[in-house]
């Protein structure tokens, strides 16, 4: 599996080059940083303004991409997971039209909706009712 660069969501910095990843390092190719850079991050916003839902799941795939190479060249400690959400995901505002479709997806949990396998007592007691 690989990320599809995305070229038109690329804004060029000032020798013309655009902020795409340069793998298997993970790195902007235009000025060096993690990717994705904070100019990356305001052309992918961009690019999928309406379609903020696809932005996660680009940025999943990145990520798992990521994962990858990053522990191919890193085994030991390297990137823990925790890094990389918030790296590739964590950063991502989650709007209104995400959460609709996130929950007409059955992928949100209702305040009403008990945590799998009973556990959590703290949140039964808090949603017991009188």
């Amino acid at each position: 599996m690989g990320v599809l660069v995305l070229r038109d969501a690329a804004t060029l910095d000032d020798a013309g080059r655009p902020h795409v990843p340069r793998r298997p390092l993970w790195t902007c190719r235009a000025c060096e940083l993690p990717w994705p850079c904070p100019a990356a991050r305001l052309a992918l916003v961009e690019e999928f303004r309406l379609e903020p839902l696809s932005l996660f799941l680009y940025l999943g795939l990145a990520l798992y991409d990521a994962a990858g190479d990053l522990h191919a060249l890193n085994p030991n400690p390297g990137v823990t997971p925790a890094e990389l959400h918030a790296r590739f995901i964590g950063w991502v505002r989650e709007t209104d039209l995400v959460r609709r479709a996130l929950g007409a997806r059955g992928h949100g949990a209702s305040p009403a909706t008990p945590p799998p396998s009973g556990r959590y007592p703290s949140w039964r007691a808090a949603n017991s009712g009188p």
